[in-house]
């Protein structure tokens, strides 16, 4: 929303705070006279650039999410919970008293706000200079450059046809076997290798199955019913392959870029904007540490990665995969990465996700792990009590740990409780998707039970 419509839909008491937070020389009585002030006021790039400052001293966080996210509009109660975290009991007033933040409309009975288009971009403008200045640049790269462009959405056309022409049997847990994975990997642009063993859980449904690369253009063609987990261990291609395939190899790309934003938000949940701001900072080569160390707690530490692993291998790696951006190393061994060509186009606003709900992020407490055990992150008592209901849990610990079993689903299916509402449960409060491999047990335990069910009562 433009700030000329934000100052007309607000009232003349708004006006009024603003004017005489700035000591504006108008009348406070006479609407019109107080909007005309404050837009000559704010359209000054001096005085825009010194408040800019100020109010990014001050409301860093918050000016994150409001200025970073695609969405234009958010709720009060997601807005409080920013300005929480920073300890200011009246940071809404303060805000819109320093004629930053602006009550926009009602949905849905809540009051939503928003922050002027002018002063957003304003704002991003200061944040990328200031995030600029802390990175290592250069006008030169390295001599061996990794640049993959449109291999990934090729890649998955070539493993589309290798299901269509192949029988591909899955294995109990419903993964491939490494054998017919290897086959695959040889055929790919982007070669991998099989998983070798060790502990991996939380960027995706097969993450645990596959190795990075591979795991997200599965867990893209399952979502995307391009490919289908039998009930008779045979992986075929969907339905939804055939228009897939019609797609521009463009519109392909552009469809994992956005699938890849959602899938890895959970884990690194500021993930859009740091693409964001690497996209407006990084024309020139960057020095990879250099990057990292400017993104600071942008990007956190997830359970068994380290800040660097996340860095490393789950952003800056994926998006040379996904052809926004190319890197490689110089002869000191030090790394760098520069935006592509592709990349500008990738990094659009109708690419970046909106972000979910504040509130609803916070009850995702669960972490579900491919060994068929949940922790529970907080006493949540209404979700503890779901839970419960076909996992038992495992005494002693600090932790709250619970375990899926055959025993406990029995229990759970013959008390008369939905094992598929269950699992609808499990995706809605968990941290992490549900492996492929539990969901696929859980399935074929369900329909055991259904089938001694049926042939009891025949």
């Amino acid at each position: 929303m433009r700030f000329a419509d934000c100052l007309n839909a607000a009232d003349i008491t708004t006006l009024q705070r603003i004017a005489e937070h700035y000591g504006l020389s108008c009348s406070r009585h006479s609407k019109l006279s107080l909007i005309q002030e404050i837009l000559y006021t704010f359209s000054s790039p001096r005085f825009l650039q010194e408040q800019g400052t100020k109010w990014l001293e001050a409301w860093r966080e918050p000016l994150l999410r409001l200025c970073f996210e695609p969405r234009g509009v958010f709720a009060k109660e997601e807005i409080c919970g920013m300005f929480q975290r920073l300890g200011e009991a009246q940071a809404m007033e303060t805000a819109t008293r320093e004629g930053w933040l602006f009550a926009n409309t009602t949905q849905f009975g809540r009051q939503m706000y928003c922050v002027p288009d002018e002063l957003k971009s304003r704002i991003r403008q200061l944040m990328a200079a200031e995030f600029a200045a802390k990175l290592e640049a250069s006008a030169t790269g390295p001599a061996a450059v990794q640049e993959d462009g449109l291999a990934m959405a090729r890649d998955l056309a070539v493993f589309l046809e290798y299901v269509r022409h192949h029988t591909v049997r899955l294995t109990a847990d419903g993964s491939m076997y490494k054998r017919q994975q290897q086959q695959v990997f040889t055929l790919f642009m982007v070669p991998e290798s099989a998983l070798q063993g060790g502990w991996r859980f939380g960027y995706g449904r097969r993450f645990h199955d596959y190795p990075d690369r591979f795991a997200l253009m599965y867990d893209f063609a399952y979502q995307q019913r391009l490919i289908d987990e039998g009930e008779d261990g045979i992986l075929t291609e969907a339905e939804g392959s055939r228009t897939w395939l019609q797609m521009s190899e463009m519109e392909r790309q552009r469809a994992l870029f956005r699938f890849y934003l959602t899938s890895y938000r959970r884990p690194i949940p500021r993930l859009p904007i740091i693409v964001q701001l690497l996209a407006l900072t990084a024309v020139s080569w960057v020095e990879s540490s250099s990057a990292l160390a400017a993104l600071g707690d942008l990007v956190p530490a997830y359970y068994y990665d380290t800040r660097e692993q996340v860095w490393s291998n789950r952003i800056l790696k994926m998006l040379v995969h996904l052809g926004a951006f190319r890197r490689g190393c110089d002869e000191a061994g030090r790394e760098w990465f520069q935006i592509t060509q592709l990349g500008q186009q990738l990094i659009t606003p109708d690419a970046l996700a909106n972000a979910p709900d504040e509130g609803q992020e916070q009850e995702r407490i669960l972490i579900i792990q491919p060994n068929f055990e949940i922790v529970a992150t907080a006493d949540h008592a209404q979700v503890l009590e779901e839970l419960g209901r076909f996992a038992e849990r495992k005494p002693g610990g600090v932790l709250r740990v619970y375990r899926v079993t055959e025993q406990s689903v029995r229990r759970g299916w013959h008390a008369g409780h939905s094992l598929r509402d269950w699992l609808t449960f499990l995706q809605r409060y968990g941290q992490t998707p549900v492996p492929g491999n539990v969901e696929r047990t859980l399935r074929e335990w369900e329909r055991t039970m259904r089938e001694e069910q049926g042939m009891m009562t025949s």
